[in-house]
């Protein structure tokens, strides 16, 4: 009996390891590991999440925000067009935000269909979540294992204005919105050395003084030729 105890929880351990060892991926690109890490769910892969949320701002905030690139302002036109319609990451994501892709699905927070509910994170982001309303349905759906994409977007359109100040929700937008699309998307024709955008030049004539301005007389006849 003591025998079968002990191989039992042997067994446990090796399941429990190799469980955790799927919460891992092979990525080592790390470019924001100085950056405070605001994400922390317990024995999950924090690193590659606070990595993936990272790259995301640094990608899409300048793009959504050309002007003044104020990450509330960005994440409000990305959350409000990407719950509308499907964004198109070719225009925006970096070849780092790629390979955080695929190293987010070889973890198990996403597929190539969209977010794995089923996986810790979803109830990490549920507990920790800030802005109260949207959470409290995030929460429910969580709770009665009913969590979807469509069923949390009438909610999330809503308050657009406040994913910048929840990390949290942060997280889940850029993985919902960002990241499964990366998967779903053919970058084999991208070229990620495309020029940065820059501020718009101001296209308003310019009066030039030395130039003939004189006013047209409407009340006079065009002379023939």
């Amino acid at each position: 009996m003591k025998n079968i105890s002990i191989k039992l929880l042997l067994l446990t351990i090796i399941i429990n390891f190799s469980s955790c060892k799927k919460q891992k991926s092979s990525f080592a690109d790390y470019q924001f590991n100085n950056e405070v890490q605001v994400i922390n769910c317990g024995d999950l892969d924090n690193e590659l999440l606070n990595e993936a949320l990272y790259s995301f701002e640094k990608d899409f905030v300048p793009f959504y925000d050309l002007l003044q690139q104020n990450p509330i302002r960005a994440y409000n036109t990305f959350t409000k067009q990407a719950t509308g319609k499907k964004i198109d990451p070719t225009l925006f994501a970096s070849k780092h935000s790629v390979a955080l892709a695929n190293a987010l699905k070889e973890s198990g927070f996403i597929t190539g269909k969209g977010v794995n509910y089923n996986n810790p994170l979803i109830k990490c982001i549920a507990e920790n979540m800030k802005k109260e309303g949207i959470k409290t349905t995030f929460n429910a759906l969580v709770a009665t294992n009913s969590f979807s994409k469509q069923l949390f977007n009438p909610a999330l359109q809503t308050k657009t204005h406040k994913v910048n100040g929840d990390k949290y929700l942060s997280l889940y937008v850029a993985l919902e919105y960002f990241y499964v699309e990366i998967l779903k998307t053919d970058f084999t024709n991208v070229d990620f050395n495309r020029p940065k955008a820059t501020k718009q030049e101001n296209t308003k004539p310019i009066f030039n003084p030395n130039a003939n301005n004189s006013k047209v007389d409407f009340n006079k006849r065009p002379v023939k030729q």
